[in-house]
């Protein structure tokens, strides 16, 4: 009986240094507890990150650098999210994808916005790219165009549906242009030294002075017709149930794009490797083409991405005019800042 109990409290002794030394390498970092606690209660360390998907709205271009920038340099892993960069094209609709849902967000000019919610498809603005947009009117040096009103009698390329090609028409009284729809080829408009052409002024300009003509170009904004360009949106309804993600992206492209303003050049590669459509050169002055658009005007007090109700309601305003809106609405419901980063 003596030799069982001696057995026992010998048990009793080791237990409890058992225990002391498990202490001992908790307090020291040691075993596999954890300062988190929910680990140290048995639920795995939550490291997955959300997946969104954005839908741009042309083939990667400079226009584009600073989602470019928060995927390349881990601004959006920061964010903890896993972001899918899907390039746009003249086929692709991200305005119909994104309310499908198949995404969660898109890219699209303002007065494509408004008219989508006069179609009953609730999305909301978040961002602009672009706080005057870079498109413009391009024709040649000798046309002797100096003013939209000069197209009248002549050949514009132009892709149908533009609300700002139907607004300069109505403005100008442009009834006597020749309509030919743009494909995105430039050897209809070089042959033709009368003809105009749609164009961004970070593009197209510098493709076809490089095969040997001197062009010039008209900003739309000249017209005073000025929408938000390359503008972020989402659906209502996803940003009801997900605004911190909504917040966690907004702010990570914002971040980008102030990233792109010095780190372009590497950027650019990336672009490049996305689309090897364009040329490094090619990127390098679209991005130096569109600094002012995008850090200039609102966005220097107030950041990249700045938005005001004034000038959503401006648009809306001269939509109604055109008659592509046949009644005003509250813009308040079509766009908002709150998911900027303070600046």
């Amino acid at each position: 009986m003596k030799k069982s109990g001696e057995r026992s409290k010998k048990s009793v002794r080791i237990g409890a240094l058992l225990i002391v030394l498990s202490m001992a390498l908790t307090a020291c970092g040691g075993g596999t507890s954890s300062d988190n606690p929910d680990q140290a209660a048995g639920t795995p360390e939550q490291t997955t990150k959300t997946p969104v998907k954005v839908v741009l709205n042309w083939f990667a271009k400079s226009e584009h650098g600073g989602f470019y920038a928060a995927e390349e340099n881990g601004i959006y892993d920061d964010k903890n999210l896993d972001v899918t960069i899907e390039p746009g094209g003249p086929q692709v609709s991200s305005i119909q994808i994104v309310a499908s849902g198949k995404a969660e967000f898109g890219v699209a000019h303002a007065d494509q916005i408004l008219l989508a919610r006069k179609e009953g498809i609730p999305i909301v603005a978040l961002a602009t790219t672009f706080q005057i947009s870079p498109q413009a009117l391009m024709y040649h040096e000798e046309s002797g165009i100096t003013d939209f009103g000069d197209l009248n009698g002549r050949t514009v390329f132009i892709q149908q549906g533009q609300p700002y090609w139907e607004f300069l028409k109505h403005k100008y009284k442009l009834d006597s242009v020749k309509e030919v729809a743009y494909t995105g080829q430039h050897s209809n408009f070089i042959e033709d030294p009368q003809s105009a052409s749609q164009s961004f002024v970070n593009g197209e300009p510098y493709v076809v002075e490089k095969q040997g003509v001197k062009v010039k170009t008209k900003l739309i904004a000249d017209s005073d017709y000025k929408p938000y360009a390359a503008v972020i949106y989402t659906t209502e309804k996803y940003l009801k149930e997900h605004p911190e993600t909504v917040k966690a992206f907004i702010g990570g492209t914002v971040e980008g794009w102030n990233d792109y303003k010095e780190n372009y050049e590497k950027i650019n590669k990336k672009i490049n490797e996305v689309n090897t459509n364009l040329s490094e050169d090619e990127i390098a002055f679209g991005e130096e083409a569109q600094r002012e658009y995008v850090y200039g005007y609102d966005a220097e007090e107030h950041g990249v991405g700045y938005m005001t109700e004034e000038r959503w309601t401006e648009l809306m305003k001269q939509l109604i005019e055109i008659g592509l809106l046949d009644q005003e609405m509250d813009v308040k419901t079509v766009f908002t800042t709150d998911y900027l980063p303070e600046h």
